[in-house]
Order: C-alpha cells, then structure tokens, then sequence
C-alpha cells in the first residue's frame, strides 16, 4: 500500500502546481519581452495589455496632466515686482495667418494574442484560459472599464477564403462570449471575421503569426 499512497501523493502534487502555475501563465512574459503586438506568441501580463489597449485621448490627457504638475513643481514662487506701465506699440498690419499642421490620426490602440483554437474548430482550447482571464482584468481595470471593443479574428491562407472567413468570424465570436462569460458586457464587445485578408506576414500565408485574434479599442 506505501507505493500506491506514495504514487498518489506525488500525482497530486503534480496537479496542484499545474492549477497554481494557471494564474501566472498570462504573466510568463517579463519586462524584457518584446510588445505583444509585435509577438503574439508572447502572452502579456494585465498591465501591458492596458497600455496596449488605451485609448489615444486618454494617453495625451494622463501626459498632459504629467507635464502640468511637473511644471508646477518646478515653478519658482512668484514675487511682487513693480512693473512700468506698457507703452502702447505702433499700429502694424496683421501677420499672415500661418498654416495649421494637423497629424494623422494613428492606428487604433490594439493587441494581438495567439489564442488557441481545436483543429477546425471554434472551440478554444484550454491552454488559452488563463491569456482570456488576463484580458477580462485589463477590459474591467479602472483605464478601460468604459472603453468598447472589436475582437477581430483572423486565419492563415490555407484552405478557400470563405471557409477562412467563416472560421474566423466563428472563432471571433467565441471569443466574445468567452470574454462576456467572464464578466465583460456584451455592449462593450463586437466580433468580426476578417479570415486571411489582413496577414501580419503576407510573403508567408501558412505562417502561424497569421492565425491570431486581435482585440482593437473603438475610439
């Protein structure tokens, strides 16, 4: 019976670890990981899929306010000095108006994860769970929980374009209830199929970085 009990033991040792290394799996890529719009293969922790996910007002407000203060700290206390009154200038035409240079709107903040599916299927699998829970904290975190999202699905070239399509938005929607079945509205979310239209690698389209969901800030 002592080998059978320590047979046991030891399996269920090896369970406990597996169930505690879950929550920590979102959190395998360090500081020193590339940004996971660049690999999706690398699974972001909450804070850096906030960052990703941020709307662009809401960055330029939070800098904005960053300078403001850092300003005001640096600013000297302001001192009493008699000032002469102001001699009234010559009269000058008016300057040319100059022209207004006006940016181009960027891209729309996005983040794109390599959530795995079954073969042919729809169904993710378990092995994902843990990416998913980590973008439900980052969708409720205080940055986001009022921001609304697209979750784009996309396929590799293999196969005919409309079964790609049909994947895809299969898959996009699974997502979206997975997300809502963790605590996300379902207002806030919106899936779209995009198959093989958009490669992140086109020269290779069986590549497996074309295989992706991508999750993109409305704005």
């Amino acid at each position: 019976m002592k080998p059978q009990r320590a047979q046991a033991a030891g399996a269920a040792a090896v369970l406990l670890a597996a169930l505690a290394a879950l929550p920590c799996a979102a959190q395998a890529a360090g500081p020193a990981a590339a940004p996971a719009t660049a690999n999706p293969a690398v699974a972001p922790d909450t804070r850096e899929m906030i960052e990703a996910l941020m709307p662009s007002q809401t960055r330029s407000l939070r800098n904005l306010v960053v300078r403001q203060r850092a300003e005001a700290a640096s600013a000297p206390a302001s001192v009493a000095v008699p000032v002469a009154e102001p001699v009234a200038p010559a009269v000058a035409p008016p300057p040319a108006a100059a022209p207004v240079a006006t940016a181009a709107p960027g891209p729309a903040p996005s983040l794109a994860l390599a959530i795995q599916f079954e073969p042919n299927s729809s169904r993710v699998r378990p092995v994902s769970g843990p990416v998913l829970g980590t973008l439900v904290a980052a969708m409720q975190s205080p940055e986001l929980k009022t921001s609304r999202f697209i979750i784009e699905g996309h396929a590799d070239g293999r196969g005919a374009a409309d079964r790609n399509l049909r994947l895809s938005q299969e898959r996009a929607d699974e997502v979206r209830l997975y997300l809502v079945a963790l605590g996300v509205h379902p207002s806030r979310l919106r899936a779209v199929g995009k198959g093989a239209s958009e490669p992140v690698r086109p020269g290779d389209p069986a590549a497996a970085e074309n295989r992706r969901v991508r999750v993109v800030t409305v704005e």
